[in-house]
């Protein structure tokens, strides 16, 4: 067994087909990092050269020693203790020799899966004694909570499996006449036009290069006025129908006026009036927006079988349109039908119920997954320390932002 340097395609045609995949251990988010020497390993075995193990290495060097990072986790089977414990043995000897210090993973392998009651249906407790046992140190506060739907059924048997929330917010934005659509250019300043909270060089960068079998797309939710008023017309025209022969009854002397009939009448009431102030809202918005609005977007990418809701924006003054809910269910939907299994609808800080962030993403059906978080894998014992601070000490340098001072000169006189 040895550690041998792998070409762009090997690593990608090797990284495409591992049950480790993930969109940051491929050639496109390798990228990305433009600031860091790029490296693709590959574990071998020699009696036969088959490729037992792979990871995309980012090298970084401070004087003439280097540190190394491998985002997403190793390309590697987990469950196999005998090939892991050998992989990474025989990688530390291959970085000692290539004068590292230290290796930083993020090891998104799960550790715990939690149902929307926070039980635990999945405790792997293995793993983390193996990585202790192999030199590996636990950055504290590094375990990262994340919302995965996995789902092999139908679209409509999915639709059943989100909360009654959910459901109700997709509903309500297609009786608003949202639509959603793909931008088939991925042209990222109407997205951009929507947040302030990502980098416009960032998704750029993400849109060139995700475009191969790691692909990025953008689909925005788009609000039609005419389509809105229309939309309620209808539904106030069935409801008056309806609330006219609720009528008749309740005057009717001879029949006799049950609680439920009465609580169907002040409802269909209520309905009238709800229907009647969602046209009043949708002319409004007719008249300021006759050709129509953006009400949202989002960023996505597709990794084989899995899709990862990247990034998000929103037009605030939509947000009771509930455009985010409909966007998510639409690409669900579509990938469902085209084969995806996985809809990853990124981290969470705690699983608190009174979390908003919590409990939007915990609506759509899918469980909490704890992954074990991020490690360093100790090269060198004695400069670890050292140099470990004195990296953080340049990260903290490289990102403060020295503010430019505005000096006017005397004229001379």
């Amino acid at each position: 067994m040895k550690i041998i340097e792998l070409t762009e395609i090997q690593f990608k045609n090797y990284s495409k087909l591992h049950s480790a995949r993930n969109y940051m251990q491929g050639i496109e988010y390798a990228n990305l990092k433009k600031e860091y020497q790029r490296n693709y390993l590959g574990f071998i075995n020699e009696s036969d050269n088959t490729l037992m193990a792979a990871a995309l290495l980012l090298e970084k060097t401070i004087g003439k020693l280097k540190i190394g990072y491998v985002p997403g986790n190793f390309l590697v089977d987990y469950n196999n203790e005998t090939l892991f414990k050998d992989f990474i043995n025989t990688l530390k000897e291959y970085l000692k020799q290539k004068k590292y210090v230290y290796l930083t993973t993020d090891n998104m392998i799960t550790y715990k899966i939690f149902n929307k009651k926070g039980e635990v249906l999945y405790f792997d407790t293995n793993l983390a004694k193996i990585l202790d046992e192999l030199s590996f140190v636990k950055k504290k506060k590094s375990s990262n909570l994340k919302i995965v739907l996995e789902t092999e059924k139908t679209p409509n048997e999915t639709f059943k499996l989100f909360n009654s929330n959910t459901r109700r917010n997709i509903n309500l934005s297609l009786e608003r006449a949202i639509s959603i659509f793909k931008d088939e250019s991925n042209n990222p300043e109407l997205l951009l036009d929507l947040t302030n909270n990502f980098n416009a060089d960032k998704v750029k960068q993400v849109l060139n290069n995700f475009n191969g079998d790691n692909k990025a797309e953008i689909y925005f939710a788009e609000i039609n006025p005419e389509k809105y008023i229309n939309n309620y017309r209808f539904l106030l025209k069935k409801e008056e129908e309806k609330n006219y022969k609720l009528n008749e009854i309740m005057q009717d002397i001879n029949v006799i006026k049950t609680n439920e009939f009465i609580n169907k009448k002040m409802n269909s009431d209520k309905l009238i009036t709800r229907y009647n102030n969602e046209i009043i809202k949708a002319t409004n918005l007719y008249t300021k927006y006759p050709k129509g609005v953006i009400a949202g977007a989002i960023l996505i990418i597709k990794n084989n079988r899995e899709i990862y809701f990247l990034d998000e924006g929103r037009n605030k003054d939509f947000d009771d349109f509930y455009s985010s809910h409909l966007l998510k269910w639409e690409i669900i939907k579509k990938y469902l039908n085209d084969g995806y299994k996985i809809f990853n609808f990124g981290t969470v800080e705690n699983m608190n119920k009174s979390d908003n962030k919590y409990n939007f993403k915990m609506g759509f059906g899918g469980k909490v997954y704890e992954t074990i978080g991020t490690y360093d894998l100790i090269i060198n014992k004695w400069l670890y320390p050292i140099i470990k601070a004195l990296n953080i000490i340049i990260d903290k340098f490289k990102n403060i932002k020295i503010p430019k001072l505005n000096i006017k000169k005397n004229k001379k006189k």
